[in-house]
């Protein structure tokens, strides 16, 4: 039977130097910027069906939809929605290339 001490153990300090943490505090207040454009673009009512739930590195805004209806919805409306929030967005100096309606994300983007 093999001693403990004989084993390959990595210590803890090792193993934490190798994670790879990626906050971004830039990524997160953009974020809360698209989302307060957001909220005044579609409105209070809406927006508690739909939030903002990323914003990738070439500037397509994914929207998370309680349902596939809402998602829909929102889609039929998408160039007057692009149209309105870019307005807003590029006060604060975001430009927004597309956006995504995805209802699948809503229970991830729930427990944020």
């Amino acid at each position: 039977m093999k001693n403990i001490n004989d084993s390959d153990f990595e210590s803890i300090k090792d193993v934490i130097k190798s994670l790879n943490f990626n906050y971004n505090p830039d990524d997160y207040q953009r974020k809360e910027t698209l989302q307060k454009c957001w909220i005044d673009t579609i409105g209070e009512k809406i927006s508690k069906l739909a939030k903002v739930y990323n914003f990738s590195s070439d500037n397509k805004l994914t929207v998370s939809c309680a349902d596939s209806f809402v998602a829909n919805e929102l889609y039929l409306e998408k160039d007057k929605i692009l149209n309105i929030m870019n307005k807003k967005a590029q006060e604060t100096g975001i430009k927004i290339e597309d956006i995504k309606f995805d209802y699948k994300k809503w229970k991830e983007n729930k427990n944020e």
